[in-house]
């Protein structure tokens, strides 16, 4: 194939990448030179993905794709930048040769060398994430969700420019299994729909309900059912499901597996895992309004062999979902805290009361040094 050597300018030009074979249209006299290349600029810009077919090496298309972006910045009005590094990242991501890996690089590069401030950055960022989810790697950007939502802000984006970044961060996301950051953006697109627009997102939502059932480490799930395309699934078998999870216990669940059985095996999450995070949460509610539990009480309530009590209680405690020890000769779990899986006013009630506890306790203390003596606060703190 044809190629450039080093004696070739690594400038994209007119003479280069017309030895690829590219089209140029222009004046019968126009000669290339410094005054002339903003006539040549767009031209070059479309032509440049020849680049991919034509050079082996990656290093020289690097070379020639920084001499574009550096042309770029030369432009001196500000939308004519905008523009052009619009029409660069559009033309590397409608190219349909296989060097996406390089692809997703120069595009990194690009969006990395332009101020957040511009609004075609947008147009960027939406690249960038097409080839992240096309290649499954990302090496040369850095996703922070609210990073980018402090950008749409910024960019003055509209409601249906902000679903399509959430849709492709979602997307690109669960492509480098970072599953819970995917999830955390999947949540940002559904809170973009209104109360008469949730049925638009049925199915973003049922990936969404989905998803959370599937993650080990999530556990509490009620701010969902205030989504409005959660809302929008009532009535399906979905957020019958989701509701088991905010707040049923493992017999619920075995009762809606045994009669739509079909439903659970075809999900994204087995009955398997589904089995063992509903004991965990279950076990949760337990430990809600108790300070010990029996083993045998688990042994029921969760369908566990005595054997298999003492493993489960480690990996629940390992989970995070319960604060305990066990109590190994009296076969008993004593609870220090335990996750809410629902947040309503009781669980409101219980921060009150704790934060005048904690208000009283300072006063007293305050009291007592005033008074130049000091006196433990009864009730702790």
């Amino acid at each position: 194939s044809s190629g450039i050597n080093a004696e070739w300018p690594l400038r994209p030009g007119k003479k280069v990448l017309g030895v690829f074979g590219a089209k140029f249209t222009l004046p019968d006299n126009f000669e290339e030179n410094e005054d002339t290349f903003l006539e040549l600029l767009p031209q070059l810009i479309i032509q440049f993905p020849l680049y991919f077919t034509k050079v082996e090496s990656d290093s020289v298309i690097e070379s020639a794709f920084f001499s574009l972006i550096s042309m770029i910045q030369l432009l001196s009005q500000v939308d004519q930048i905008e523009q052009t590094s619009k029409d660069l990242s559009v033309a590397i991501i409608k190219d349909t040769s296989p060097r996406t890996a390089l692809k997703s690089k120069l595009l990194g590069h690009q969006f990395n060398c332009y101020q957040p401030s511009l609004p075609s950055t947008y147009t960027l960022l939406l690249n960038v994430l097409k080839l992240i989810k096309e290649t499954g790697t990302m090496r040369y950007v850095n996703l922070d969700i609210n990073q980018i939502s402090e950008w749409l802000e910024k960019w003055k984006c509209d409601v249906q420019e902000q679903r399509d970044i959430f849709r492709l961060l979602h997307e690109a996301l669960s492509a480098i299994n970072q599953g819970e950051k995917a999830i955390q953006a999947l949540v940002h697109l559904l809170k973009l729909y209104a109360e008469n627009e949730g049925v638009d997102a049925k199915s973003d939502a049922h990936i969404c309900v989905i998803s959370h059932i599937a993650h080990p480490n999530l556990f509490v799930m009620d701010h969902l059912l205030d989504l409005h395309p959660i809302r929008a699934l009532d009535g399906q078998l979905s957020h019958e499901l989701l509701q088991i999870f905010v707040s049923g216990d493992l017999n619920d669940y075995i009762e809606f597996y045994t009669h739509n059985r079909d439903f659970v095996e075809k999900l994204a999450v087995t009955h398997e895992e589904s089995l063992c995070k509903m004991r965990l949460l279950t076990l949760s509610s337990l430990a809600q309004d108790c300070t010990e539990i029996e083993f045998h009480q688990l042994t029921d309530k969760l369908n566990l062999l005595l054997e298999d009590v003492e493993p489960f209680i480690i990996e629940a405690i390992a989970s995070g979902l319960i604060k305990g020890k066990i109590n190994e000769p009296e076969e008993k779990v004593l609870i220090s805290s335990t996750i809410n899986r629902t947040f309503k006013e009781a669980q409101w009630n219980m921060i009150k009361c704790k934060l005048e506890l904690w208000s009283n306790n300072l006063t007293t203390i305050q009291d007592a040094l005033k008074k130049g003596h000091y006196a433990m606060p009864i009730g702790g703190g």
